[in-house]
């Protein structure tokens, strides 16, 4: 539980630098692209740290978001992976090397979620929710 607490503010954090870091990319990226159309693309993953930071606000009421928080980090991480074999990435190391890095530390972040999931479907963090909920029927 107290390990727990202290990895949601690691994941906001990540998500937030992983945000700052694709918008940079995207921006230095040399195509004939147009800015607007470039944002389109970083703003999708705003997502993330959002969730992420709701979750270090108050677990128990934005719970509801790690379902969405795990598909959006399996789906990334698999749309990752196949872009960089289908790209042929893998023949230059230096590029590989980088979406190597961003794939582990998805990895890691999942692993995360999935650490939070776990400790949210504990016994005594959902009594707590159902005994308040009781308490107030009765009144």
């Amino acid at each position: 539980m107290k390990i727990v607490s202290l990895l949601k503010p690691v994941l906001f954090l990540y998500e937030v630098f992983r945000v700052i870091i694709l918008t940079v990319l995207l921006i230095l990226n040399e195509s004939d692209t147009s800015f607007y159309i470039k944002m389109i693309f970083a703003t999708q993953g705003a997502l993330f740290p959002l969730m992420a930071l709701f979750l270090c606000i108050d677990t128990k009421r934005y719970r509801e978001y790690l379902p969405l928080l795990i598909a959006g980090k399996c789906i990334g991480i698999v749309i990752l992976l196949t872009w960089a074999l289908l790209t042929r990435q893998t023949t230059k190391i230096e590029i590989f090397m980088g979406e190597l890095a961003l794939i582990i530390m998805d990895l890691t972040a999942l692993a995360i979620i999935l650490g939070i999931k776990k400790d949210i479907e504990k016994p005594e963090f959902t009594q707590g929710v159902h005994l308040a909920t009781s308490e107030t029927e009765v009144k």
